[in-house]
C-alpha cells in the first residue's frame, strides 16, 4: 500500500492543497492521501514538528510524510527526503527537520539533484521524489544529503539536583487543552509517583498537583493528564482551560517533585 500524508499551513480555503492532491494522484495513481493538517500557523515549523512527530508512528512502515508547512515555492529550492524509523518524510530543509528526529547523526537523507529540472516548480519537484521513491528510483535522481539546517527549539530539562522538570506549552488543542512537550513515560520516570507543584510562566495563579490516565470527569480544578499522543497535556473538565488561564504556546512550566 502506497500511502502519503500532507501537513501544511496552507489552510483549506484556498485551492491549493487539492492541486497538491491531484498532481500526486496523476503521477501515483494508486496512492492513498491522508490529511494531518492543514491548520498548521503560518510558518510555524515547531508547530508541524509536534503534530507531525506526534501521529507519524501511526501508519504502516514507508509511509511517506510531505511536510508543506512554510514552504518558500521557490523553483530554485531542492527538496529533501530523509529516512526515519522504517517512514519516509519529504520537505524543505527549512530547520524542520532538525526538530522533528532525536538526531540527525546517521540519518539517510537524499536531496533533488536533476540540474535539467532546475526551473521545475518545488512543488513537481516534491511529486517527482514521491514517485521516485515509490518506485524505487529514489538514488537515480538524487544525492545524499546531511547539511541539515537547525532551528532552535526548547528542550524538556530534568534536574535531579533541583527535582525539577523544565519544559514548554508546545501544543493548544481544539478544545483549548494544553499540551506540554513533557513526554509521559519521562514523567513517570522521572517522578517516581512523588508528590508535585506544576506552575506555568504566564498563569501564576494555576497550580497543578494532580496527574491523571484519562480526562475525569469528577474532577473539579485544573490536572494533568496522560494525552493519547503520548504527553502530559493541562486539562479541566469541560472548561477551555487555555484560555481562562491564558496559557499560550511556548510558556514555560515547571514541575517541582518533593
Amino acid at each position: 500500500m502506497k500511502i502519503v500524508t500532507l501537513i501544511s499551513d496552507w489552510k483549506l480555503k484556498d485551492p491549493y492543497v487539492s492541486m497538491f492532491k491531484g498532481a500526486i494522484l496523476s503521477s501515483i495513481p494508486d496512492v492513498t492521501i491522508v490529511d494531518i493538517s492543514h491548520a498548521i500557523p503560518l510558518f510555524d515549523i515547531k508547530q508541524a514538528a509536534f503534530i507531525l512527530r506526534s501521529v507519524y508512528s501511526t501508519f504502516p512502515n514507508d509511509s511517506l510524510h510531505i511536510i508543506l508547512t512554510a514552504s518558500t515555492f521557490s523553483s530554485t529550492e531542492k527538496p529533501i527526503c530523509v529516512q526515519y524509523n522504517n517512514h519516509h518524510f519529504l520537505g524543505y530543509d527549512n530547520g524542520i527537520f532538525s526538530i522533528l528526529f532525536d538526531t540527525l547523526d546517521e540519518l539517510q537523507a537524499f536531496e533533488y539533484s536533476l540540474a535539467e529540472e532546475e526551473a521545475s516548480s518545488y512543488l513537481n519537484k516534491l511529486v517527482n521524489m514521491a514517485k521516485w521513491l515509490f518506485n524505487n528510483q529514489l538514488s537515480n535522481f538524487t544525492s545524499p544529503f546531511s547539511n541539515f539546517k537547525m532551528a532552535l527549539q526548547q528542550k524538556v530539562i530534568f534536574d535531579e539536583n533541583a527535582k525539577k522538570i523544565s519544559g514548554q506549552i508546545a501544543y493548544i488543542d481544539s478544545c483549548y487543552n494544553a499540551v506540554t512537550n513533557i513526554p509521559v513515560d519521562k514523567f513517570e520516570e522521572f517522578g517516581q509517583n512523588r508528590a508535585f507543584l506544576a506552575t506555568i510562566a504566564s498563569s501564576n495563579y494555576l497550580k497543578i498537583t494532580k496527574c491523571c490516565d484519562f480526562y475525569n470527569a469528577s474532577e473539579e480544578e485544573i490536572y494533568f493528564v496522560k494525552n493519547r499522543l503520548g504527553f502530559i497535556e493541562i486539562t479541566m473538565y469541560q472548561s477551555n482551560i487555555a484560555i481562562l488561564g491564558n496559557i499560550k504556546i511556548g510558556d514555560k512550566v515547571e514541575i517541582v517533585f518533593n
